[in-house]
Formats: C-alpha cells, structure tokens, sequence
C-alpha cells in the first residue's frame, strides 16, 4: 500500500475577511476530494487587515468609506451579492445585514492561537467565520470568543481569564509580522510546505492541481524493491 504524501499548508487569515471564509471551505472542499491520497497538516496563521481599529470597533460603512472613498457606497450592495454568490456553493450563508460594525480581530486571533495548541484549531477557526458572517456577533466580545472557544474543544479552565492575560499576544504579534517579512499583502493566503503560495479563495480544482505539482506521487522504496532484482548490502544478489 502506498504511503500518503504529506501536505503542510498555512492558512493567512483574517477573522473578518469574507474572502478568507470562502477560501477556507473550497480548501476543506479539495482536502475531502484528495484525503485518500494525501495526509494534511493544517495551520492557521493570523493576518489582521486593519489593526488599528478600536476596541468598540467602527461602524461598517464609515470603515468602506474611510478605506475606499464615498463613492464605494453605491458599490457595496453589488459587493455582498458577489459573495453571497460565490460562498452559496460553499455551504455559506453571509448575512451581511447582520453586519453593521467592523471589529478589531486581535482577540480572535489569540483564541485560534490557542486552539492551535489544544489541537482543536480548525474546528474553531471555522466557528469565527461562521458566527461572524452568518450570526452577525462580534468578533471582539470575550463572552462570545469564550463561548465559541468552549464549543469547539477548548476547555473553559484554559480560558479563565485568558483574554485579560497576555498569553498567545506575542506570538500572534510575531506570525503577523512573519506573514508581512514574507511579503503577503492580503489574504487568504495558503502556503503549502513552507515554499509555495497560493492567493486569494481559489476555486478546489486549483487546489487539487497545487497538490499534484507540491506532492507527486512516487513509489514506495517496498514497491521500488519489488520491482526488479537487487543485491544487499552483505552482497547476495
């Protein structure tokens, strides 16, 4: 039997990128077409696209106008039916009427760290988008952080106290600045074993294609032996 190749990927993310939830469910589409071949090793790595938002966030359309002019008012409705029409096939449902604020995403960040180190970072990652784009609720309320947390796999012990302490912030601080020295300049971004990067929500045929170039299927050494004669090292041929 073949051994599986294995495929590092690292996810660039940002808790309130729709792009980035698109992308993440075409990725989970592709790993569960190609799981008999490959074995995934699943990282995600924090990205926030404006850091500087404050602590009660801003109001959505205030953000647009502020990051895009005025005139991106009369474009927006045309922007959220875009997404809607491409997270529908993903099993996504955006409810952007839900969404009247813009969060500071430090805090999620911090949580999907953690979940990262409890093994549970998927299945929490995937949570945040969904309670964010389909349940509108906000990405930098610690009840809501802790209750998702808990949800997912996180025992509530570990996060007791967990967002008024400092523990995940420097590494989170330090994979931003990893992702910026890398040179990646918006996300979702995926980097597959630690040397090749894929941009934005590709479609899950790219995905398959990228997995086939990174991880080309070669014969075990038993089935290289097996093949023809051979002689041992102790020179019986």
């Amino acid at each position: 039997m073949m051994t599986k190749q294995k495929i590092k990927i690292d996810i660039v993310s940002d808790v309130n990128c729709p792009w980035c939830y698109v992308g993440e469910q075409r990725l989970n589409k592709a790993m569960g077409e190609a799981n008999e071949s490959y074995d995934f090793d699943i990282s995600f790595r924090p990205y926030e696209l404006n850091a500087n938002i404050p602590q009660e966030g801003v109001d959505r359309l205030e953000y647009f106008k502020k990051a895009y002019g005025p005139n991106i008012v009369s474009q927006i409705d045309a922007m959220n039916q875009r997404l809607k029409d491409a997270g529908s096939p993903e099993g996504i449902e955006f409810n952007f009427d839900k969404l009247t604020t813009v969060n500071n995403t430090f805090k999620g960040h911090r949580l999907i760290w953690l979940a990262g180190e409890l093994g549970v970072q998927e299945a929490v990652a995937h949570a945040l988008f969904y309670n964010y784009f389909t349940e509108g609720k906000n990405m930098n309320d610690t009840a809501v952080l802790t209750e998702i947390g808990m949800a997912n796999g996180i025992p509530a012990e570990r996060l007791e106290g967990f967002f008024e302490g400092e523990e995940g912030k420097k590494e989170v601080r330090e994979m931003e600045q990893w992702a910026q020295a890398s040179g990646i300049t918006g996300v979702p971004a995926f980097i597959i074993n630690d040397k090749y990067l894929v941009s934005g929500a590709q479609p899950a045929d790219t995905f398959h294609q990228v997995f086939a170039q990174v991880a080309p299927l070669t014969p075990t050494f038993e089935e290289i032996a097996a093949e023809g004669q051979s002689c041992s090292v102790d020179g019986i041929c």
